[in-house]
């Protein structure tokens, strides 16, 4: 059985929208994600941050890098989405 391990990476303008929505939040500390079988594709729209003040951000590339054996990490990049 596979180790599947996820990651959250952001653009600039996403840490830097992340970091105003949540000011004290600790680096280390996880963002939930949604279960594996309905894991993000690139283009879905992600709402983070704190209840009631959640803010859209899209995912623009989802990665995969093999660990070793049965080891996988995901990694999710995102970035704000385009407001025309």
């Amino acid at each position: 059985m596979s180790h599947i391990q996820f990651d959250i990476e952001w653009t600039e303008a996403a840490s830097q929208k992340i970091e105003r929505l949540m000011p004290k939040r600790n680096p280390e500390t996880p963002i939930a994600l949604p279960p594996i079988e309905c894991l993000p594709m690139e283009g879905d729209v992600l709402f983070l941050g704190p209840v009631g003040k959640q803010q859209p951000f899209v995912v623009v590339e989802r990665q995969y890098h093999h660990e070793g054996e049965a080891d996988w990490t995901i990694v999710l990049i995102l970035d704000v989405p385009d407001e025309h």
